[in-house]
């Protein structure tokens, strides 16, 4: 990274793979201008086969948040760039990570809406190395789930770290953003709940777990994606067999006594 950069990973995998056509973005950027006014250049590359149409992205840095509109759909293959401005003041130097939110529609209507997470990590006065390793394995989801993240240090100190996730529109975090205390050696875990909104069952959705370090005169920050498999209805008639059945026979031994019942009066007269 220069002084001034920006390096960047996706979080993709947002539906069940399908015949379907779908929409699979793929983000970059860079940093045009330092504090105390930050301007970053977003790319967005549509690497799916459908048109995402009606693109939104929304960004955070720094507690600040910006948004802003492609012009135009972006079909597949294409590659379409937006900037954002960010009134940060001056932060300590390092790097700091610029959360995404990408929402387009998959018609032209307007309609089917949905999104994908991303980041960027802004290197801003400062490139220094990771300081911690970030982990996040997928995870299953019926309503609620964590996500667990696993962290160790990369440069053989001690830090302390705050968690955050990043979840597409149908996900929802819960709960507070939990800081962790990452030993010189050795890993740790840290877990972020997520609970199912209107997420379709079932479906694959992409996450971002952020990790940002606390205290520190220089400013780091690493990040993970994982994915979220949301899973099927859960089957209720097997759930119910045994107490129907249950109740079959307890209504078969009333008619059978009944039945007998009714036999030993008519033996009777």
């Amino acid at each position: 990274m220069s002084r001034w950069s920006a390096s960047s990973l996706f979080a993709a995998l947002l539906f069940v793979p399908s015949a379907a056509a779908d929409v699979r973005l793929e983000v970059s950027g860079a940093v045009l201008s330092a504090p105390p006014f930050v301007e970053v250049r977003v790319d967005l590359t549509n690497r799916g086969d459908a048109v995402a149409h009606a693109v939104t992205i929304e960004a955070e840095l720094l507690g600040g948040r910006e948004r802003t509109r492609l012009e135009g759909d972006l079909p597949p293959g294409q590659t379409r760039g937006a900037y954002l401005r960010f009134a940060v003041g001056f932060p300590p130097a390092g790097v700091h990570p610029l959360a995404l939110h990408v929402q387009y529609s998959r018609t032209g209507a307007g309609g089917d809406a949905a999104s994908q997470r991303a980041y960027l990590l802004l290197a801003l006065g400062a490139t220094p190395p990771a300081a911690v390793r970030l982990a996040a394995p997928d995870v299953r989801l019926d309503t609620s789930a964590a996500v667990t993240a696993r962290l160790e240090s990369a440069d053989g100190r001690a830090h302390r770290v705050r968690l955050r996730l990043l979840t597409p529109l149908g996900l929802q975090p819960f709960g507070t953003e939990p800081e962790v205390d990452v030993p010189a050696t050795g890993a740790v875990l840290g877990a972020l709940k997520v609970l199912r909104g209107s997420a379709p069952r079932p479906s694959r959705q992409g996450v971002v777990v952020l990790a940002e370090t606390v205290g520190e005169e220089v400013a780091n920050a690493s990040a993970a994606t994982a994915v979220v498999e949301v899973q099927p209805d859960p089957a209720w008639l097997p759930r119910l067999r045994r107490p129907l059945a249950a109740v079959v026979m307890a209504l078969l031994a009333a008619a059978i006594y009944a039945e007998l019942r009714e036999k030993r009066r008519r033996d009777r007269r």
